[in-house]
């Protein structure tokens, strides 16, 4: 943990007086003692950090900005990510084998914890869930079909469109030109009202999945209702007042019929949009679609841009005008209702109280805390947000 985030400013000047630019253990007091199952937590949070930590070295992060954010060493970010690398070292031999299926002899590459590249050509992926797998396969043909750039799934010899193997279903893909790398700093408004019209562009085609495809029909209203206001309630964390909470959620609840649903991506980060030379090039990653209100993909996608990493992180005053713009691009697509507009800035603030829920619910006190600031920043400043929408 970072010092300065943690004490306050007289008690740092005078730890400095004893060490400075070090990092220090602290103990906890002989009168505290461990509680059945704390080690046992402290160990899933470490896995959990380290597994985030790889998944951002593979996205292209440099290791340099990785032990600054999580506040360690360099050699401490090597060593976890020679680690990881070497937890892979079977699995790499496996997928060597599983390829060979589809007469390709090759070295994966692994892209993030479920995908890998072969040859440059072609992504292989893994699931773990045969009704997801399904959903995904008609959707990748469905939006093949109406045009939408997207992977086109390699058949096996036999015809079949997945491999199974040892439980895990194993699908591969033609791999989309371009990547999911973008600078946002070097990106204009016309760049971001043109990622409003793509988002606005894969929510028509998703109207068309829908014909075809079993998804889950999901609520906003009822996961904060239920599960969300349950977690929060239970693990009461000190930094969220309850009383901003209730109101926050009763917010949603009385603007949340009037809100227009349908199938979703459910997961918009440029992770899962890829550009070629800036230009955008294919649509990935299916997995969590389902249907909800429609404007979670585009809040989803905005309070994603406060969340990149330094080197990549907006000015405030920028991302309010790449508000704009990315409203502006969907709408000239397809237009948004009043409603819908005026309720951007209360379906920032519940997406922010579900992600701390849910971190709170899986252990990851860092991520939590990191929803709960941006829950904040947004309650702080949601007047300005929606004077942008007027």
């Amino acid at each position: 943990m970072n010092g300065k985030e943690i004490l306050p400013e007289e008690l740092l000047d005078k730890v400095r007086k004893y060490a400075e630019g070090v990092y220090i253990y602290i103990p906890k007091h002989d009168s505290k003692k461990s509680k059945w199952g704390e080690k046992t937590n402290y160990h899933r949070e470490m896995e959990l950090r380290n597994q985030h930590i790889y998944d951002k070295y593979l996205e292209g992060v440099k290791m340099s900005l990785l032990a600054e954010h999580y506040h360690l060493s360099l050699q401490s970010i090597r060593r976890i990510i020679l680690s990881q690398k070497r937890k892979m070292e079977r699995v790499i031999v496996m997928i060597e084998e599983l390829l060979k299926e589809w007469n390709i002899e090759a070295t994966p590459v692994q892209i993030y914890h479920s995908a890998w590249n072969i040859n440059n050509s072609y992504v292989l992926k893994t699931y773990d869930n045969p009704n997801g797998l399904q959903r995904n396969i008609v959707m990748m043909k469905t939006l093949h079909e109406a045009g939408i750039p997207v992977p086109e799934i390699i058949k096996l010899p036999d015809g079949r469109d997945y491999l199974i193997h040892n439980s895990a279903m194993y699908i591969l893909t033609t791999k989309l030109n371009g990547k999911n790398i973008v600078n946002l700093n070097k990106c204009d408004d016309i760049w971001f009202f043109e990622f409003g019209a793509i988002l606005a562009k894969l929510h028509i085609a998703f109207q068309e999945c829908a014909k075809s495809i079993s998804y889950w029909n999901n609520s906003m209203l009822e996961e904060m209702q239920g599960w969300v206001s349950r977690n929060l309630l239970k693990l009461k964390p000190e930094y969220l007042e309850p009383e901003d909470i209730k109101n926050s959620i009763d917010e949603l609840s009385e603007i949340y019929d009037d809100l227009p649903k349908q199938l979703i991506h459910r997961d918009v980060h440029l992770g899962n949009f890829l550009f070629d030379n800036g230009v955008f090039s294919g649509y990935i990653d299916f997995d969590l679609s389902q249907s909800n209100i429609r404007i979670f993909d585009l809040c989803y996608f905005l309070l994603g841009i406060l969340l990149e990493e330094d080197n990549n992180r907006v000015e405030e005053e920028k991302w309010y005008e790449i508000i704009r713009q990315v409203i502006s691009g969907y709408d000239s697509t397809t237009p948004l209702s009043s409603i819908e507009k005026n309720a951007i800035a209360c379906v920032m603030k519940n997406i922010e109280l579900l992600f701390t829920a849910y971190y709170l619910g899986v252990g990851d006190e860092k991520l939590a805390r990191d929803s709960a600031k941006l829950f904040s920043f947004v309650k702080q400043n949601e007047d300005k947000i929606q004077s942008i929408m007027k």
